[in-house]
């Protein structure tokens, strides 16, 4: 009797101890979660249902140890459960994105909008995502139906960004400015609005975008490359100098600082200023032709002219642009040449010039003639160099030189080629001179027979 009446009373003891240890089971999954203490929350929940709410605790366990790839399977496991709480594809989207499974996480933000249009966080982490992969149509439609009713400056940077990615570059600018209206402190609008303003070539409007900015902080690094590139692309290089030395005051010392100080160092005729910041330039980008051309220009105005014509023909052999660049880089070259005295390479390379890319500059036979004759004192290659320019000479241009209203000659090609056959003229004449007096020339007596030649006077 005793025994029969007991194992009732055991059930029902039984019965009212399960739920006691399951809640001090809870509490204690809830006390490792709250300490970090994950892997002993993983312990305590594979010890019970997996209901819902533990799935989600240990999802988030796991991400928090590290371990995505697991915790996404979790949280697929709550998707298939709990279908219509916009959390678990969030927790889901999350996972995927950190396993760079980006259209499968695209997937999940989308659902998790459609179940609850109002969370803000969901919209931005899917308008984000959209963006980096390059959804800009999409990107917009969202974005714009966020600002609607959420104007803070991250809202409007998405959609900004959007607009960008659509080329709508005006409406771009509009959302920019915008946000410096309404959050001055914002820099990366300034900053980027500068960008937008000086890809359109509006550098006067970049300049005014940071300006703004820097009544409020004259120190921050990417309003001042914006600011300071506006100013050297405007060509105030006095300016520009003053922005980009403060940067480097302020530890930017990256490549397009380095290179556009030394830009407008060489604008401003600072040499040895451009050649040194060039340098620090050129050790990010060795094979860099505009930086390897300033700074072989660079090199030619200071004494280490040797090293500027290197720079220059590193440049020329770096090069594969079109026509139009190759003939600036062969310019500098030249001129590169020319100041280290050497005519020869000087000449070469105005050759190289005419014959691969300037085919229609025919000034540069003048030039070369020029060269020659002052250069290297080689007469026959002056000549050889006149003749061709002369032949170049269109049937109906004009003898006489080009003038401007007030009568002053115009150096155009109609007056290079008057001076050229002039000076053919002078050279062939001094030529017959100089070849009479060293014997090369007998002269004919006027009284002798037509029939008689120099040959036969010679014989006689």
């Amino acid at each position: 009797m005793r025994t029969r009446t007991m194992k009732p009373l055991f059930l029902i003891f039984c019965l009212c101890l399960s739920p006691l240890l399951m809640g001090q089971n809870q509490n204690k999954i809830q006390e490792a979660m709250a300490n970090y203490d994950y892997e002993t929350a993983l312990t305590l929940i594979d010890k019970e249902m997996p209901t819902v709410p533990l799935l989600y605790q240990k999802g988030k366990a796991l991400k928090s140890l590290g371990n995505n790839r697991e915790a996404l399977q979790v949280y697929e496991e709550v998707v298939m459960q709990d279908s219509l709480n916009p959390r678990a594809y969030i927790e889901a989207a999350e996972c995927c994105k950190s396993l760079l499974k980006n259209k499968q996480a695209l997937k999940y933000y989308q659902k998790a909008v459609d179940l609850n249009p109002d969370n803000k966080y969901a919209r931005i982490q899917y308008i984000t995502l959209l963006l980096n992969q390059r959804k800009f149509d999409e990107a917009l439609g969202e974005s714009s139906l966020l600002t609607e009713t959420d104007s803070s400056a991250v809202a409007l940077h998405l959609q900004a960004q959007s607009f960008e990615g659509v080329d709508d570059i005006l409406a771009a600018l509009g959302c920019y400015e915008n946000i410096q209206e309404k959050y001055p402190n914002d820099f990366l609008a300034a900053a980027k609005a500068a960008r937008l303003h000086i890809e359109g070539a509006f550098y006067n409007y970049a300049i005014e975008a940071t300006e703004k900015y820097r009544q409020i902080d004259s120190t921050n690094v990417v309003v001042n490359q914006q600011n300071a590139l506006a100013y050297c692309l405007m060509k105030d290089y006095q300016t520009a100098i003053q922005r980009y030395e403060q940067l480097l005051s302020l530890g930017d010392s990256t490549f397009t600082t380095c290179y556009y100080l030394g830009v407008s160092y060489y604008a401003v005729e600072k040499f040895y200023e451009a050649h040194d910041i060039l340098e620090v330039a050129r050790q990010y980008d060795k094979r860099n032709v505009n930086l390897l051309y300033y700074l072989g220009r660079s090199c030619s105005k200071t004494s280490w002219k040797d090293q500027g014509v290197a720079y220059l023909e590193e440049a020329v052999a770096y090069a594969t642009p079109p026509d139009s660049a190759m003939v600036r880089l062969y310019v500098g070259l030249t001129d590169c040449y020319k100041m280290a005295l050497m005519p020869k390479e000087q000449i070469k390379t105005m050759q190289d010039r005419y014959d691969k890319y300037d085919i229609e500059n025919h000034k540069l036979l003048y030039d070369m003639a020029y060269v020659y004759q002052y250069q290297l004192k080689d007469k026959k290659n002056t000549e050889r160099c006149l003749e061709a320019f002369l032949k170049t000479r269109p049937k109906n241009s004009s003898e006489q030189p080009e003038t401007d209203d007030k009568g002053n000659v115009i150096l155009g090609l109609s007056t290079y080629y008057g001076a050229a056959e002039t000076w053919l003229k002078d050279l062939r004449e001094k030529k017959k001179v100089d070849d009479f007096f060293q014997g090369k020339v007998i002269a004919v007596p006027t009284n002798m027979k037509k029939t008689e030649t120099s040959r036969d006077t010679v014989k006689k």
